[in-house]
């Protein structure tokens, strides 16, 4: 039987298929990538990338002097999978899909303009209608009537398929001054809308707590005789990393950051490795950067995230994990002191260990938590173990004191006023605790009073001495709390009035029961 050949030509519409992958970030970020790795390959100095976002127009276009394109790769420009890089090139992309996805993604006229050197800038168009044409990948280029800059592409975008607002531009600002900043610290310069963006690291936040220093491991990986390079900075950052999710892990590929503030289970965010995601956590962060070859870069096809499958990652994840989990250990078992044993040690430096092999870090590398120390609210209930094996019914007025504590110091955007509605709340039941089981008010008496805050307050005034102005200020946080639950308009409850009143119920809780705070 005589042997059949298929027609293995893909159709356009494999490029609408991915517009629903791509967002303005990710397209700007495909297209970026390819002018650095044109400027990287050429060894030119002085890259400019300029993006304009027009938001009244909608269109977008990116200017780039990395090199520009011969006349006889200008296919480069749209054929999926053809790419200048070579697979043994340590650049950032090598796939041929990603530029291609991204001015497609982002607008229905695309027009490229290309000048390679001194030779003949060249025009090349798409639009929807050649894109939803499967007759034929045939695409028309000619010699732009305008010659660009030497060196130069222009990139416009127009009919752009998602909007683009102004806080969008400033969004994608922070983005790529994040992404990039290893790039721009080395020289490349990236504009929008004229504005030269800066680099945003994240390796120059450490706390340096003596003997908890933040530590560098470095070391390589060999696969199939390549050898690619890594390194593992880790340690305990300045400020808590929740809610504003900047702990966890950052991983950088060939100076690209790839994954931000990573915590899920391929980096061990997970019970028995580094532990669930959690504010107890939130001063661990781990910084991952790969060098090499392409092909041994653990990020997916855009980029945006990396790949846990791949041979690299699976071999440096453990080490990545051990890192992670000690000082996640740490940062858990220090919590309540974190500003009196982290934060307040704002200089040092940073400990760094060349490893034989970085693919298992040795535990006497890593920094040991702290030794197992009794939880605040512990020591508290310690105190008053005495008092409270005498008086059982002070047991649940102290926790809720505690509840209090836990949520005043915790990280709730509205803790205030829970706080003050548990304080108040609390206080109101210690008055009728106080009145039965301390002063063996009559059920008769209790039941006329009991549903009456200030015919409590006033029978509990007659057995325990309080300031007037101690008084005064109980009413007034008993009003606020009030407002609080009632009114439709919610007062603003200060930390100063927490502090303030936390006191007060404190003073009133020692004089009733004995308990100490």
């Amino acid at each position: 039987m005589a042997k059949k050949t298929l027609d293995a030509t893909p159709e356009k519409r494999i490029f609408l298929s991915i517009i629903s992958e791509y967002d303005l970030k990710r397209s700007i970020c495909e297209l970026i990538d390819n002018a650095i790795d044109l400027w990287t390959r050429t060894k030119r100095e002085g890259l400019v990338i300029r993006i304009e976002l027009d938001t009244r127009q909608q269109s977008i276009s990116i200017h780039d002097n990395a090199g520009g394109l011969e006349e006889d790769r200008l296919d480069h420009i749209i054929s999926p999978g053809k790419t200048s890089n070579d697979i043994d090139d340590s650049v950032i992309g090598y796939f041929g899909v990603g530029s291609k996805r991204a001015v497609v993604a982002l607008a229905k006229d695309i027009s490229i303009k290309s000048r390679f050197g001194t030779e003949k800038t060249f025009l090349v168009k798409l639009d929807e209608d050649w894109i939803t044409n499967d007759s034929s990948w045939h695409l028309p280029y000619a010699e732009a009537p305008t010659p660009l800059s030497p060196s130069s592409t222009v990139i416009e975008l127009g009919k752009l398929r998602i909007h683009v607002s102004e806080d969008d531009t400033e969004v994608l600002k922070a983005q790529l001054s994040e992404i990039y900043a290893r790039f721009i610290e080395s020289g490349i310069t990236i504009k929008i809308d004229g504005e030269i963006l800066g680099p945003i690291h994240f390796d120059d936040e450490w706390s340096y707590p003596p003997k908890l220093l933040p530590t560098r491991f470095t070391g390589a990986v060999e696969i199939e005789g390549r050898v690619v390079e890594v390194e593992i900075l880790s340690g305990l950052i300045d400020h808590p990393g929740d809610p504003d999710d900047s702990y966890g892990v950052f991983v950088y590929c060939n100076n690209r950051l790839i994954s931000k503030g990573l915590k899920d289970y391929s980096v061990g965010f997970t019970s028995g490795l580094v532990g669930n995601p959690h504010y107890n956590v939130s001063l661990a962060r781990t910084i991952v950067s790969i060098k090499g070859q392409s092909q041994d870069m653990p990020w997916d096809s855009s980029k945006s995230s990396i790949n846990a499958k791949h041979e690299i990652w699976q071999s440096i994840r453990k080490s990545v994990i051990d890192a992670t989990k000690r000082y996640a250990q740490v940062s858990r078992s220090l919590q309540g002191a974190w500003d009196k044993e982290v934060f307040k040690h704002s200089t040092g430096h940073i400990e760094n260990a060349k490893l034989d092999n970085i693919e298992n870090i040795p535990k006497s590398y890593l920094p040991k938590p702290a030794p197992s120390r009794t939880k605040w609210h512990q020591k508290i209930i310690n105190k008053n173990a005495a008092t409270l094996r005498k008086k059982r019914w002070a047991a649940g007025i102290l926790d809720s004191i505690l509840a209090a504590d836990m949520i005043f110091g915790g990280p709730l955007a509205h803790k205030n006023r829970i706080s003050l509605i548990v304080l108040d709340s609390t206080l109101e039941i210690a008055y009728k605790e106080y009145l039965v089981s301390e002063v063996g008010i009559g059920v008769r008496k209790f039941k006329e009073i009991s549903e009456n805050r200030k015919r409590v307050q006033d029978e509990v005034l007659k057995h325990i001495p309080l300031d007037e102005d101690e008084v005064k200020k109980i009413d007034h946080y008993y009003k606020l709390r009030c407002d609080l639950i009632h009114q439709r308009a919610t007062p603003n409850v200060g930390d100063d009035d927490i502090e303030d009143y936390r006191a007060i119920v404190g003073e009133v809780l020692e004089v009733m029961f004995g308990i100490e705070l």
